[in-house]
């Protein structure tokens, strides 16, 4: 059990895609992301006021913003946001 315990351990960050806070801080303190506040006033075009959640996220274009909203009708929805330029890269209704 231990060597299976040790390799699980060694793996895991390789299926983890979410950013760790302590990496997001860095990343926004070295102006390689940019701030939450900047990315929610760019997107709300299509998102509107509804922010339900947000996390940082490893995709595979880079770091990304992945913010999930209620639309007009009510349907939760989510956006993935490229965290260096602002720029929409998906857009799906939350399953």
């Amino acid at each position: 059990m231990t060597s299976f315990a040790i390799l699980l351990a060694l793996i895991t960050p390789l299926w983890a895609d979410e950013t760790e806070p302590d990496e997001v801080s860095r990343l926004l303190r070295r102006g390689e992301i940019l701030p939450l506040a900047t990315i929610l006033e760019l997107i709300r075009p299509v998102t509107g006021e509804t922010i339900l959640e947000v996390e940082v996220e490893h995709e595979d274009f880079g770091i990304a913003y992945e913010i999930y909203f209620l639309d007009p009708q009510g349907r939760r929805r989510e956006i993935y946001v490229d965290a260096r330029t602002g720029e929409i890269m998906l857009q799906k209704l939350d399953d």
